[in-house]
């Protein structure tokens, strides 16, 4: 599965930059979208799948609530609303390798916690909470977990050196 980065901004000044997977069917919308989180670095991971951008890239046409697909690191834009929703079967087919590849991620984030604040307690923990996360089976859970985890990862380090005086 491949990945790319992608650094968006505001194309103005009213305007926001967002990223939003398209990762099933909605009964409101048609379609349902998980809005991603910026990594805490700025930008965003994208993998295989179908999204909805909004902001501009340097050099790039500018992109404005589009919807585009990425396969094998190649960028298919401006898909029209009614190719994605004639997708839906291949796009919630695509739900097993998207939580287990947000599994991986989850388990790398947790590992790097473990290394920068190591000591029995904390390793202690992670262990836990990858058993727990081997527990859970629902994708909007591990996303969540995901997000999160992403979010508060320094901080989590931070307390616990400070909380083990490491």
């Amino acid at each position: 599965m491949s990945k790319l980065g992608l650094q968006l901004s505001p194309a103005d000044s009213e305007s926001k930059c967002w990223v939003a997977e398209i990762t099933g069917a909605d009964e409101v919308y048609i379609l349902k979208r998980d809005f991603i989180p910026a990594e805490p670095e700025g930008g965003w991971i994208l993998y295989d799948g179908w999204y909805q951008l909004n902001g501009a890239v340097p050099g790039v046409t500018e992109f404005k609530k589009e919807y585009i697909r990425i396969k094998d690191g190649k960028v298919r834009r401006n898909l029209p609303f009614r190719e994605l929703v004639e997708s839906l079967d291949e796009i919630k087919a695509g739900e097993g390798p998207r939580v287990e590849r947000m599994r991986k991620e989850i388990i790398a984030i947790l590992d790097e916690i473990k290394e920068a604040a190591y000591c029995e307690p904390v390793v202690e923990g992670i262990e836990k909470q990858k058993e727990d996360l081997d527990m859970a089976d629902e994708p909007d859970q591990i996303k969540n977990a995901l997000y999160m985890l992403k979010k508060q990862k320094q901080s989590y380090i931070q307390q616990y050196r400070k909380m083990f005086n490491l």
